[in-house]
């Protein structure tokens, strides 16, 4: 059965970035590294092999993010769905993290977003360490400026 949970992607962007996340207001994203917090309910493999396609309809906020950004790595938390709290824990361990965008991904609850900006630079082994996060195995494929 596919596992079912939340899922982090690890993103780059390679130079800042003036993004409108549907329908939240155009906003400039600074280059750097950010976390995408996101819940899979009817599997976590399939819900990221969606973001990672090129050809895609843009329904949720972080389909207009992959447009220009690029996936470094996936992180997993399977059985576990709260990602307002899994937000929560990235930003008391990542210090300098902000959310560059509120209420990116989180359209349906009241954190202010989960999406993450690290603004200093993280071990990102012992962070994932850290979270108790496994990594997910998957061929990643999107590159900026496709799809």
């Amino acid at each position: 059965m596919e596992e079912r949970g939340l899922y982090i992607l690890v993103l780059k962007l390679k130079e800042n970035q003036k993004i409108k996340p549907g329908r939240l207001k155009k906003t400039e994203f600074k280059k750097g590294i950010y976390f995408y917090v996101g819940r899979a309910k009817n599997g976590i493999r399939k819900r990221v092999e969606r973001h990672l396609r090129k050809q895609k309809t843009c329904f949720w906020h972080i389909d207009h993010f992959l447009r220009r950004a690029e996936v470094i790595d996936i992180w997993k938390q399977p059985d576990f769905f709260d990602e307002c709290r899994l937000v929560s824990q990235v930003r008391q361990i990542a210090r300098g993290s902000e959310i560059p965008a509120q209420k990116f991904g989180a359209s349906d609850c009241r954190c202010p977003g989960h999406l993450l900006y690290l603004s200093e630079v993280v071990d990102m082994d012992d962070l994932r360490q850290r979270l108790g996060l496994d990594k997910l195995e998957i061929r990643l494929c999107v590159s900026p400026g496709e799809g």
